[in-house]
């Protein structure tokens, strides 16, 4: 009976030393990952380059660094703030539009007859008609006719007579007819054979009508799991933990209907 009394105190002992250490483990376990993930990480950057010194992690050829800001090819450094970009207050006097009803639009395009035009981030487009209030004042109001010219994330858009033009981060280069409703998808890829492109972002056009416009990685934007949005905000993060520059400008030409780069090997251009 002492034998086995023994025996029993000795197996609970054990069992409450293993369950002692098995708890200090899962408490220490994170901090100790954290530490060794930071020891890692510290190795990695002492093996980087000095960001503010003369070497760089990538080749870059002279032509390319004369355009970096405070280049001679490049702009100011700081920015002259003179003439239009002088400091001013005027900002402090306007009126926030549509702050609840209006979601993510990246900018805000003015149709020919004067309407505001918008596009949310689930891909609807709103228009907002000026009216006359009493004073004077201007106010704006929805429309409840909307087009769509989703699946993606719209970001840069242009008006350009009757035609949106619109960078979609899911499908590229598109444009919808104001009046019709109707959507055109001009390019999605660059080359022969054609390479997609993703994550188109922002535009502009000429007198021409060509189309120059951004490519900002090769990182597709992914649907939010939750929010069921297109993800920009994940892209962005996902492109600059991976460090390439796989960012693109491109020119859309209208008479040949061809995608032409410009210029590659931009990390992330959004503009």
């Amino acid at each position: 009976g002492k034998r086995e009394s023994k025996h029993c105190s000795a197996s609970v002992a054990w069992v409450e030393l293993l369950s002692l250490c098995a708890w200090v483990l899962m408490r220490t376990l994170p901090a100790l990952t954290i530490a060794l993930l930071a020891a890692f990480v510290h190795r990695c950057c002492l093996r980087m380059a000095d960001p503010f010194g003369d070497v760089a992690g990538l080749p870059i050829d002279e032509a390319r660094a004369a355009l970096f800001t405070g280049g001679p090819n490049g702009s100011a450094f700081p920015a002259a703030l003179v003439g239009v970009f002088e400091s001013n207050r005027r900002l402090r006097g306007a009126t926030l539009l549509f702050t609840e009803e209006v979601v993510g639009s990246e900018c805000v395009g003015v149709a020919p007859n004067g309407d505001l035009l918008m596009l949310d981030r689930n891909g609807f487009v709103f228009r907002a008609t000026p009216q006359q209030r009493k004073g004077g004042a201007l106010a704006y109001e929805l429309s409840k006719e909307r087009h769509y010219v989703g699946p993606g994330r719209p970001l840069g858009f242009h008006v350009a007579g009757e035609w949106l033009y619109v960078c979609c981060s899911l499908k590229g280069l598109l444009r919808l007819h104001l009046g019709s409703g109707a959507i055109e998808l001009l390019s999605g890829a660059t080359g022969s054979p054609p390479s997609p492109f993703a994550y188109a972002n922002d535009l502009d056009l000429d007198t021409s009508g060509a189309v120059y416009f951004s490519s900002s990685s090769d990182h597709p934007v992914a649907l939010h799991p939750l929010a069921g949005f297109y993800d920009t905000m994940r892209g962005y993060l996902l492109t600059s933990l991976h460090g390439g520059t796989t960012g693109r400008l491109l020119r859309y030409d209208p008479a040949s209907r061809r995608t032409a780069v410009l210029l590659e090997g931009i990390f992330r251009d959004t503009a």
